[in-house]
């Protein structure tokens, strides 16, 4: 078993090996108890790179779905490309 506190901070790499940002979050669906995305928030580089506004205080945080995590180590690494996460949605994690 995993802690989830154990994944928080660690840095995330697209399957191109872009420095996407790190680990904020999850989003749990409480009638299975399972994670459906992990909140990432975005690095000033990968904000940049997708042409997104930086929110005046703190980051932008997308959420990617847990089907796009491919490996968790000392770092998470995605399934996807860098370009694939332009059409992922912002995320408000609670």
């Amino acid at each position: 078993m995993v802690a989830m506190n154990s994944l928080l901070n660690k840095t995330v790499l697209s399957s191109d090996a872009f420095d996407i940002g790190s680990v904020s979050g999850f989003d749990l669906d409480i009638s299975t108890w399972s994670i459906t995305h992990i909140g990432v928030t975005l690095n000033v580089q990968s904000t940049k790179e997708l042409g997104v506004r930086k929110p005046l205080l703190g980051g932008l945080t997308i959420c990617i779905p847990i089907a796009h995590v491919d490996k968790v180590g000392d770092m998470v690494t995605l399934n996807i490309p860098f370009d694939n996460l332009k059409s992922l949605p912002e995320c408000k994690l609670l």
